[in-house]
Formats: C-alpha cells, structure tokens, sequence
C-alpha cells in the first residue's frame, strides 16, 4: 500500500507558503513508490500506514515535542512517530542551511525525505547506519526537491 501523504503548515515564516507546501506534498506522493521501492529496514512501517502527516513547525513546538516523548528538551530537525506523523522544524532548516551555504526550502524538503525514511525502516543512530539511510534519502532529494 501506498499511504496518502498530508502536509500541515503550523507556523508562520515568511520563506515557508502554502504553495510551497503544495508543492512539497505533489513531490512526496511522487517518490513514495521509489521509496517504497528501496530494501526495507529493520523498523518498516511506512508501507502498512494509511496516512502519513507531515508537519512543518517552529523549534518552539518541536523542542516542546522533542522533550515531552524524548527526554531531549532542545529544538531538532525532524521527529518521526511508527505511527505516521512526522514533524519538521523550519526554523532548524533555515539555520542549518544558512550554516552550509544550503537552500532552506531544500534543507526543510530534506527533513521531510529523512522521516518518511524512518518509516521505511532506516535508522540513524550508529554511523552505519546513518550512512544506509542517507544513501536512500538524498538521492530521493536530489531526484524529486520541486525546484
């Protein structure tokens, strides 16, 4: 199966639309089959979700989620719930973007590329597998970041 994908624009930047975020949702439905089509990791669940939402909020709101189910009370780039919600923080993407001479719509698609591949089982918590996950991700990036 494939899951339907849902997008929610939680906070107000001036560099994040809702067309842009439109945008985003039409190239994530696009790579979900070659997604899908990468080996499974350990932890897969993303192809038994019917919805998988996606929203982008502030470092505000992730840091508060980041403390609440991870013990971590700082902000993140992103944070995956097996149950299908990911959440992605602008602010972060903004930051590491300016950071690494990057584009912050691109580093902000990038976050949403890395939870739908936790869904799809990769982990990142050792550097192999960090390696694994990056390997399937940026070329999705690269392939599908609506320019």
């Amino acid at each position: 199966m494939i899951p339907e994908i849902e997008l929610y624009l939680n906070t107000e930047r001036d560099w994040v639309s809702d067309e842009l975020i439109e945008r985003f949702g039409a190239a994530l439905r696009a790579l979900l089959p070659d997604l899908l089509a990468q080996p499974k990791g350990p932890d897969h669940v993303l192809s038994e979700l019917p919805v998988v939402e996606i929203a982008v909020v502030d470092d505000e709101a992730i840091a508060r989620v980041h403390a609440e189910f991870l013990n971590d009370p700082t902000e993140t780039d992103a944070i995956t719930f097996p149950y299908g919600e990911i959440l992605v923080s602008c602010d972060t993407a903004a930051r590491y973007a300016a950071e690494h001479g990057l584009h912050p719509q691109e580093e902000l698609f990038r976050y949403m590329v890395h939870g739908l591949t936790h869904l799809h089982g990769y982990l990142d918590y050792e550097p192999e597998d960090r390696q694994a996950l990056f390997d399937v991700q940026e070329p999705l990036v690269a392939r599908y970041f609506p320019k």
